[in-house]
């Protein structure tokens, strides 16, 4: 596993949806991948309702990946394919994230994400209460391959940038994020309800709570 990874969460414009889809898996996952540090690149769609209907998801080897020339070039010198599809996201949120912990090897087939924002005094009681006996806990329960516990750095996340610049609207946050993969539905829906994490971020004051769970469309690594 990677020691960082780049989330996305977004919708699409309707009128763009099918080209976003190709555009995707022919030119931007294997854009990001092939650049230094950059391992593996994968898409989901959302399989339960709300907002956030996809997300992206990358892993790299660390944080210092964010901040190489060449990655910056991209990013400030979109291809006209891309300079196309940027105006059509909606909902964009953009995470890149330290990997403050991972349990298990194996990514799956399903993904829930739950991500929020601490106060300053709950930041670390909360993350310690997360990354402690509840993802833990989970990790062992049929079905589910991986857990995972992010913490983003929002100044490189929220860095402007040509491509932001093309966005409609400013870009969401997500300072704190746990994920359960497993090999299907079934397994993530039971673990996300009996880990009760929503309702223990809700008892621990945190703000900004969005669960969503999505499965699967493509994987590419290096």
């Amino acid at each position: 596993m990677a020691d960082a990874v780049m989330a996305v969460w977004g919708d699409a414009d309707p009128a763009v949806e099918a080209e976003f889809a190709e555009w995707y898996h022919r030119e931007h996952v294997p854009e990001r991948v092939g650049l230094p540090g950059w391992r593996s690149g994968r898409r989901y769609r959302r399989v339960d309702r709300g907002r956030h209907r996809y997300l992206a998801l990358y892993e790299v080897d660390s944080l210092a990946s964010f901040d190489d020339p060449i990655y910056r070039h991209t990013l400030d010198h979109p291809t006209d394919w891309t300079k196309r599809m940027m105006p059509g996201f909606r909902n964009f949120v953009r995470a890149t994230c330290r990997v403050r912990l991972v349990a298990g090897e194996v990514s799956g087939g399903y993904l829930a994400s739950i991500r929020y924002a601490p106060s300053d005094a709950m930041r670390e009681p909360i993350a310690r209460w997360l990354g402690g006996d509840v993802l833990h806990g989970l990790r062992d329960r049929a079905g589910i391959t991986r857990v995972q516990f992010w913490e983003a750095d929002l100044t490189r996340s929220l860095a402007p940038t040509a491509e932001q610049s093309m966005r409609s609207g400013s870009d969401g946050r997500a300072p704190f994020t746990a994920v359960i993969e497993g090999t299907d539905r079934s397994a993530v829906d039971d673990a996300l309800r009996e880990g009760e994490i929503v309702t223990g971020l809700a008892e621990r004051g945190a703000t900004e709570v969005e669960v969503g769970v999505y499965q699967l469309m493509f994987a590419l690594s290096r």
